[in-house]
């Protein structure tokens, strides 16, 4: 059973209980979701601040709640207000707007008119990939590997799910930086696009350029092409597999192949003013071996994990230069005075007690030496580098000068406190007696 509170950000209470019902049917029956409306400015702020959701819903619509203003604060640090977004709009100029704002975790974009058929779907995403949406947990409850093998319909909401909750999810945990954070988004859904488009549905380019041109909706013609029971029932299969090192990338579809040779360059004569056609032209730039089969319905490709990386500071440390550490370096001593905390930027550092290593902590984690740091006491453990790495010193008097500017960054460390003190607790209750 798993529990969901979602604000849903927006004056139109109306659209709070669409968005309500359209939640619901999108999760299991034994799953409960407490979904809520927020009506203004102040309320919809505080709430982000304070309780620092993993999932919200903010209406575009509603232009009174300024949410363009709100969707900004996000994007200013977005180390804390990380939550996952679904935007709701009316207007496809506003759609268009926010397909321009990458860094904002946008997991897709739902005209008003669509809650009610594509919600349900985007939760269905986000409830059996919880592990790349709700990643503010500590480090060592992230497998070192995570993979997985899907098979998405042939909707490209799904597919733009997807995208984004992969994207966010290598850049959140410092495996991408903000580039390649929007790079990547774009290349998933552009090539799970294709495969959707012209492989299981056997769109061509120029169909696909007619109906754009014409105003019209690629998911329309989708749609169209589904009304044949057969094309219905092609899946997409992707699978993925994230590592230390790198991502790689498999997607195959069920239809008769895409000419991939064939697709226009994007960057030649008037081609640069089509409507689309430049997911390939992003993944050969972004990717490494990309690689097609002879048939164009499998892609392969591998996006290299950009390390060290300090892509997510949090906004208060920015200003903070790190210091740099060697393997070997005895970072914090058993019995020294606690006056300061460190902010991991990068690195692996172990945890001994005596000269017994008791856990191991990486950037995932945050922070090291919070806990004496917290409670006054002289340092309890050693901390030593395993990696190189780099280090942003925090003074007692720095922190608590940052909470009075930022008090959900208190909140945001007593859970983490709360999580690795949990994490401890269970491996002491599997410990065999």
């Amino acid at each position: 059973m798993s529990v969901f509170t979602i604000p849903v950000i927006t004056d139109n209470l109306q659209r709070t209980d669409t968005a309500a019902a359209a939640i619901c049917r999108g999760l299991m029956p034994s799953d409960t979701a407490h979904v809520f409306p927020i009506t203004n400015f102040g309320d919809a702020l505080d709430y982000l601040n304070m309780e620092m959701p993993d999932l919200a819903c903010i209406d575009f619509a509603s232009s009174e709640l300024r949410p363009f203003e709100l969707l900004d604060t996000i994007v200013g640090d977005p180390w804390l207000l990380h939550a996952g977004i679904i935007a709701f709009c009316d207007s496809r100029e506003d759609a268009d707007r926010l397909a321009e704002i990458r860094m904002a975790n946008i997991i897709d974009v739902v005209m008003g008119d669509e809650i009610d058929e594509v919600v349900p779907k985007i939760m269905g995403v986000i409830k059996s990939n919880r592990q790349i949406l709700f990643q503010r947990v500590i480090g060592m409850d992230i497998p070192s590997n995570i993979s997985a093998a899907i098979q998405l319909e042939n909707d490209t909401h799904v597919a733009s799910c997807y995208a984004n909750l992969l994207a966010n999810y290598l850049y959140t945990t410092n495996k991408i930086n903000r580039d390649g954070k929007a790079s990547l988004s774009v290349v998933v859904h552009e090539l799970l696009a294709n495969a959707i488009e012209h492989g299981n549905c056997g769109i061509s380019y120029d169909e696909k350029t007619r109906e754009l041109d014409g105003g019209g909706d690629i998911q329309r013609l989708i749609k169209k092409r589904c009304e044949d029971p057969a094309i219905a029932a092609r899946r997409v299969l992707f699978e993925y597999t994230i590592t230390r090192a790198s991502s790689k990338f498999r997607i195959v579809d069920q239809g008769t192949g895409f000419d991939w040779r064939a697709v226009p360059d994007p960057t030649s004569g008037a081609n640069c003013f089509m409507s689309h056609g430049r997911g390939i032209l992003m993944a050969r730039a972004f990717t490494k071996n990309l690689t097609f089969n002879d048939a164009g319905n499998v892609v392969e490709f591998e996006v290299e994990h950009a390390m060290p990386n300090d892509c997510v500071m949090p906004g208060i440390f920015r200003d903070i230069e790190p210091g740099v550490v060697a393997p070997g370096d005895i970072v914090l001593r058993e019995g020294d005075i606690s006056d300061f905390i460190f902010y991991i930027v990068n690195g692996t550092f172990e945890i001994l007690v005596g000269e017994r290593v008791v856990s191991t902590l990486s950037e995932e984690d945050i922070f090291l030496g919070e806990m004496s740091f917290l409670l006054e006491h002289r340092r309890t453990a050693t901390v030593r580098a395993t990696t190189s790495g780099r280090l942003i010193k925090v003074s007692k008097r720095t922190f608590v000068e940052a909470i009075k500017r930022k008090p959900h960054y208190a909140l945001l460390l007593a859970r983490l406190l709360a999580q690795r003190i949990e994490r401890i607790n269970s491996a002491r209750a599997v410990r065999p007696s």
